[in-house]
């Protein structure tokens, strides 16, 4: 017998689920983080990649269809991949996706692919290098587009979706950067 699906407060099933797999992040984002950064979690705090994989796999028996990994920075977790193959190989998952900021994912794309990544969502505030280093207090803009030229490259992997937070009065004309990104890739 299986377990019951699951229903928010409001009745609706629930079928998507976040994984946050580190607290960890390569990036000091102002709206996220102060600039020294933060205490990080215990690595016992953490969990495996096994208790990841059959939190995962119970809950997928309980309806989950979509699991998307998130972060911190998902890619930071060493051996990342691995956990993408492993959750990939959960029966009746239908949907496997990754959230990142992008700088780690030009030198990770084949192997997520390969691992079984169906979908991406890398964050990019601004396409302007000033104003990408002022948000992110790294001057890593290049290793980010270059990333996302990476994992687009692999047409198995789609939608990739590019994601930005507006700030008023700071990156308001970023929006036609973003709309030319999107015609011209």
């Amino acid at each position: 017998m299986s377990p019951d699906p699951l229903y928010d407060a409001h009745g609706r099933r629930i079928s998507d689920l976040r994984v946050s797999v580190t607290d960890r992040c390569n990036f000091r984002c102002q709206y996220c983080m102060p600039a020294d950064g933060i205490e990080w979690l215990p690595r016992d705090g953490i969990l495996s990649f096994e208790e990841i994989h059959r939190l995962v796999r119970l809950l997928v028996g309980m309806g989950i269809e979509d699991v998307r990994l998130t972060g911190g920075e998902p890619l930071v977790r060493r051996d990342f991949p691995r956990l993408v193959a492993m959750l990939a190989a959960v029966d009746g998952l239908r949907d496997l996706s990754l959230t990142t900021n992008g700088y780690l994912l030009e030198r990770h794309a084949a192997a997520l692919v390969a691992a079984g990544i169906q979908r991406v969502n890398v964050s990019i505030d601004a396409l302007a290098r000033d104003r990408f280093f002022r948000i992110t207090r790294r001057d890593s803009l290049g290793q980010v587009l270059a990333g996302l030229e990476a994992i687009a490259s692999h047409p198995e992997v789609r939608p990739v979706k590019v994601n930005a937070v507006a700030m008023r009065d700071f990156t308001e004309d970023e929006v036609m950067r973003f709309c030319e990104l999107a015609r011209s890739t």
